[in-house]
């Protein structure tokens, strides 16, 4: 469990408290499993993003020299390249049926799949049918390893 979504607070007060923050947040987030793959692309943009600058151990600067070295793209053309990137973040979150600001929005969906994994069969069947459908969606959303290369290809980056 990550230490920031606050996930843990609702797992230490029961698996009711879960399954009421689950529902709470699906609804909030206008979440569905056909709009499911959008909320992980704000995660996956984020990741292609964010900056691995945090990092301050060898392995880390031995490997971006490395992979400097290899960078086909001049440096005069970085700027160019982040706001590719920078326009995917907004787009991506634009697309997005709950609007307001991406930090929230990311908090709850991330929250949401710590949550859903915490509810087994029998919860799950507790929910309204079309909760139940999101949260099974939910938990099966890392089964698509190619959602970084169609991002990448999509907003070609």
């Amino acid at each position: 469990m990550c230490r920031l979504c606050g996930c843990q607070q609702f797992i230490k007060e029961g698996k009711q408290a879960v399954i009421k923050r689950v529902s709470v947040i699906i609804n909030e987030l206008q979440l569905t499993p056909a709009n499911l793959d959008d909320y992980e692309c704000t995660e996956v943009i984020s990741e292609i993003i964010a900056p691995f600058a945090l990092r301050d151990d060898e392995v880390f600067e031995t490997a971006s020299w490395i992979s400097g070295m290899h960078q086909d793209v001049p440096q005069a053309n970085r700027n160019e390249r982040y706001q590719a990137h920078e326009q995917a973040f907004r787009d991506i979150f634009s697309c997005l049926p709950a609007q307001g600001d991406p930090r929230h929005i990311a908090t709850a969906y991330h929250q949401l799949e710590q949550l859903a994994r915490q509810l087994d069969g029998a919860a799950i069947t507790s929910l309204p049918p079309e909760i139940q459908q999101t949260v099974r969606a939910v938990n099966h959303v890392h089964d698509d390893r190619t959602r970084q290369a169609r991002l990448k290809e999509r907003y070609h980056l």
